[in-house]
This record gives C-alpha cells, sequence and structure tokens, in this order.
C-alpha cells in the first residue's frame, strides 16, 4: 500500500479536485476535454443550476464535450427528478439548497454525490414518486399494508451495478431496510449509479456510491472500536474485487477520505459557531418528521409540543462524537475535536432551549386545556409576536440592547406593543437566577435566525418563564408538561409556577383568545389570590 499520508496530504489541498492526483494521469489532464462554452456565468433558477454542475462534473471526470452535449436530455432528465424530489411539500430542510450548501468548494466525485445523496426521503415523501419509482424498478418490493421496504431477492444477479451498491452498504437481497440505518441513502446511490452507468466508468460510480453511503448520520464505532468508515473500507474493496474496477489501494484510502468529508459537510451546522443558524436549521427539521406542522399557523398546541419533545428526544440521546468521522487521520484529530466541542455546544444549547420552549408551549397547552381544550397555536400565541428580527444585523442589535439593560431590546428598535404584550419583551434576567444560561436566554428573547411558518422567531412566555425560574426550577415543572395535555397535569403544572406569573400570563391570552377570555381571567383570579401563600410543588 502507499503511504496513506501522502493520500492525505492530496486530499487536504484547498480544492478537492486536487486530490485527483490518485489518478494516474489527473483531474487537470481530464479536465483538458472541458469546454468553457457549457457552462454560464450565472444561473437564473436551480434547474439550470444542477444542469450546470451536472455537465461540469462529467467534463472534469473526461467524458468530452460532445459526449456531454450529446447526453443534454439524460442530464435534464436528471436534473429535473433531482429538483422534483428535492422541492417536494415535504422538503424544508433537505431541499435543493442543502446539496448546494455542502457541495460548494467539493471536488467532482463528491459533487456529484451531493446532488444525488438526498434524492430518496422515503418516509418524509410518503415513498416513491413516480419517476423515482421508473428509476428504481426492480429494486425493493413495497409492502403497503405495514410500510415495510424490502430489497429484492434477485436484484443482485440482474443488475450488477445494484450488487454493487448493495456490497457497498453491507445489505442482503430481501433483507427490511430501515430508514433510519440506510434506507434513503441507499436508495439515493442506486438511483444516481443507475442514472450514471451509461457515462462514467465503474470507478467513479463507486466511489460515488461510497461517498452516498458515508453519509448515513450519527452511527458508532461496533464492539472492536471498528468504524463506519472502517466498515466502508472493507466493503468498497470487495466491490471494486467484484466489479474488477480497477481501483488501487491508495485510491480506495482516498476515495473514503473524500467520503468522510462530503459526510461531515453533510451534517456541518452542528459545528456552527452561530447558535441562532443551528436553531433555525433544528426548525426547518420540524416539518419534515411532523406533518403537522407544514401549514402555516395553523397546527395545534399539542401537535407542536409533541414534534419539539421528538427533536428533544433525539438531542439528548445524541453523542456529539457520533456525528463527525475521520478515515486515517483525515480530518486530523485535532480538528476532529474542534468539531466535536462545537457540535456538543450548540446541542447543549438546543436541548435547553427545547426544554424551556416545551415548558412555554405546555403552559399554554394547559391554559387552553383548562378553558375549552386543544387550539390551534395561533389562537394562543400569534397576538403575542414581537416583532421579528429578519436579519443578522437587527438580531445582533436586539442582543446589545438586551444586555445594555437601559430597556427593552425592542424599544431600542423602535417597536410598537400593546401594554401587555410589551411586558413580555421587556421582562430581563433575574439577576438572583444564576443558573440561567445567558445565551439560551438571549435566544429565546431575541430569536432564532430564519423565520418559520408555524411558530415564531422568539419565544416571549419561554424567555419570561426562564428568566424568572432558572434552570432548576423549569427543569422540575418540566415534569408535568404531558402530551397531549389533560387537566390533571394542566392543574399540576400551574401549580408548580409562580401564581403571580400563573396569572400574569392568562390574563395576557384572556386579552388575545377572546371567546376564552371570561374563563381565562377566572384563571388569572384564582391564582392571584394564591399569591401571598404560594407553595407550589416545587418546595413539596
Amino acid at each position: 500500500m502507499r503511504d496513506a499520508s501522502k493520500a492525505s496530504a492530496a486530499f487536504g489541498k484547498p480544492s478537492l479536485n486536487t486530490s485527483a492526483k490518485e489518478e494516474e494521469g489527473s483531474y487537470d489532464r481530464l479536465s483538458s476535454h472541458y469546454d468553457e462554452s457549457l457552462v454560464l456565468d450565472t444561473a437564473p433558477n436551480d434547474i439550470f443550476r444542477l444542469v450546470q454542475e451536472l455537465r461540469r462534473c462529467l467534463a472534469e471526470l473526461g467524458v468530452s464535450a460532445e459526449d456531454v452535449k450529446d447526453r443534454n436530455r439524460d442530464v435534464e432528465s436528471w436534473a429535473c427528478l433531482i429538483y422534483g424530489s428535492m422541492s417536494a411539500p415535504s422538503r424544508t430542510f433537505h431541499d435543493v439548497g442543502h446539496v448546494f450548501d455542502i457541495s460548494r468548494g467539493a471536488d467532482c466525485i463528491q459533487t456529484i454525490s451531493a446532488l444525488f445523496h438526498d434524492v430518496i426521503y422515503y418516509t418524509i415523501d410518503g415513498g416513491l414518486s413516480t419517476a423515482q419509482a421508473k428509476v428504481l424498478d426492480g429494486v425493493i418490493v413495497e409492502k403497503h399494508d405495514d410500510s415495510a421496504v424490502s430489497l429484492s431477492e434477485t436484484i443482485c444477479s440482474e443488475d450488477k451495478h445494484v450488487a454493487m451498491v448493495v456490497t457497498v452498504f453491507g445489505f442482503n437481497p430481501g433483507q427490511v431496510l430501515s430508514p433510519f440505518k440506510g434506507l434513503n441513502e441507499f436508495l439515493s446511490a442506486v438511483l444516481a449509479v443507475r442514472c450514471l452507468k451509461e457515462t462514467l466508468h465503474d470507478s467513479y460510480l463507486l466511489r460515488i456510491a461510497a461517498c452516498i453511503e458515508a453519509t448515513v448520520p450519527f452511527r458508532k464505532a461496533d464492539e472492536n472500536g471498528r468504524t463506519p468508515l472502517d466498515g466502508l473500507h472493507e466493503r468498497v474493496c470487495k466491490a471494486n474485487a467484484d466489479m474488477e474496477s480497477g481501483l488501487t489501494e491508495f485510491q480506495i484510502v482516498l476515495a473514503i477520505q473524500r467520503a468522510a468529508d462530503l459526510a461531515n459537510r453533510d451534517v456541518t451546522n452542528f459545528a456552527t459557531k452561530d447558535h441562532a443558524q443551528f436553531l433555525s436549521n433544528t426548525w426547518k427539521l420540524l416539518p419534515e418528521s411532523n406533518i403537522s406542522l407544514r401549514s402555516d399557523g395553523t397546527g395545534h398546541i399539542s401537535s407542536f409540543v409533541i414534534a419539539l419533545k421528538k427533536m428533544l428526544g433525539f438531542l439528548e440521546n445524541l453523542d456529539p462524537s457520533d456525528i463527525y468521522g475521520s478515515y486515517q487521520n483525515e480530518p486530523s484529530d485535532d480538528v476532529m475535536r474542534n468539531l466535536t466541542e462545537r457540535a456538543r455546544r450548540n446541542i447543549s444549547i438546543a436541548t435547553r432551549y427545547l426544554r424551556v420552549k416545551v415548558l412555554g408551549l405546555s403552559l399554554i397547552a394547559a391554559l387552553a386545556e383548562l378553558t375549552g381544550g386543544d387550539a390551534p397555536l395561533i389562537m394562543f400565541v400569534r397576538g403575542m409576536t414581537v416583532d421579528e428580527p429578519k436579519d443578522k444585523h437587527s438580531h445582533q442589535n436586539m442582543k446589545k440592547a438586551m444586555k445594555a439593560g437601559n430597556g427593552s431590546a425592542e424599544q431600542k428598535q423602535g417597536n410598537s406593543r400593546t401594554s401587555y404584550i410589551a411586558n413580555f419583551g421587556t421582562v430581563q434576567r433575574t439577576s438572583s437566577r444564576r443558573d440561567c444560561d445567558e445565551e439560551v436566554y438571549s435566544l429565546l428573547k431575541c430569536g432564532r435566525k430564519v423565520e418559520s411558518k408555524f411558530d415564531l422567531i422568539n419565544s416571549p412566555v419561554a424567555a419570561y418563564l426562564y428568566g424568572i425560574l432558572g434552570d432548576t426550577m423549569c427543569d422540575r415543572s418540566f415534569d408535568f408538561c404531558a402530551c397531549p395535555m389533560d387537566s390533571t397535569n394542566a392543574k399540576k403544572l400551574l401549580d408548580s409556577l409562580p401564581p403571580d406569573d400563573v396569572a400574569f400570563i392568562a390574563r395576557s391570552c384572556s386579552r388575545i383568545v377572546l371567546t376564552r377570555a371570561e374563563q381565562l381571567i377566572g384563571i388569572a383570579n384564582l391564582y392571584s389570590e394564591h399569591c401571598p401563600s404560594f407553595q407550589g410543588n416545587h418546595q413539596q
């Protein structure tokens, strides 16, 4: 085997196109076939950008300019398939913009892999589209009675390219495929290979399949310490021998390092230094797995709480060390530690933010339950909105104003409010509450980075509660955040909170939910009477 450090050195150069020194020539040589006239300077829409990228990558992989032009209809159909798949109403994060984001600065193998890697989202999209099913004909057996998807028993003997992808993923004919263990990535890889098999050499198809396999996220090392990338290397070696693709060991090592880099790009959001952006991307993911949140503000309170609790459970059980991968010191240990620690901080902030957010929404759910039952969130919350920061500049200004302490951040922005709405915006973190995370409080108060259709960008009720209660008391009250909410838990939750604050929030809601104003005022009066003798569940 050639020195793997040389492979790492080649891989680590600024442009991954230079990593093609692995080839007996280089991508520089292959690019001599590239006709600059095939690419325009600007892309007026996403389909054009997909066509542009596909044609550029084919040229860089040695497809002549004439052959690229001859395959215009194929390239067009691939671009339309990718666009149609990733523009479905269910795609709010894994959309076309996502593939452009992670392929920025990537080499041509990675770019093609990125364009195809999320084409299939079987459960989220409700199965295969007609166009997808046509390309994947014969690959899977769908059982509509229980939604199970199995790999065909005979497909490997009928299609060598599908057999190659099966080997790369470590699957077996007849196996039931799980959406949490590679179903989507496997079908996306098969689709990519079937589209490209008449255009690219098998050695390129194998590397594309390896890149897409590496994007199966959040996998642990096995009991023997073998990482997912170690297993991928072994399977690529086997597929290379079976297909007689001709890759050397050095080329295979570089292919795994390339795959690791693409997989890390795919989850780069976890390592962002911008916590507000991380939360915004988390919010983009919510409608993909929660159909009720795809509507424009008409989802019920209970549906939103369920969605947030599911996301909270996922993040609380996610080990940051399982997010990023390295193969033969690419990326280096120092880079991996940095990525992992940044991910750990984002997860820590997000879990705390979600717990407080769930508490705030559960308080609203409790008020709803005691005044007539569950209701659309917009009924109770939309009226409480503060003007939403539209960009990074306004978000930072709100944070600076809030920390300055001279009046509210909203007032610094020149916003107008009714008095009861303004009260939510002006409450500052209680100075005696030392168990508040300043960043979490800021995010609740000032808001995430990007607006969503189903929620406010900031969280006035949650910020209010967090500033008063702090982490410890919020966690105690969290135990009563039942979902769906019932009258028993509703009363327990309200009793666990300071009564004057319950009264304040109930009275504020009464000015928004006019159809329940009388009942909400009744709750406010009841808890106002309890203020002097408050004990609460915290003291029990």
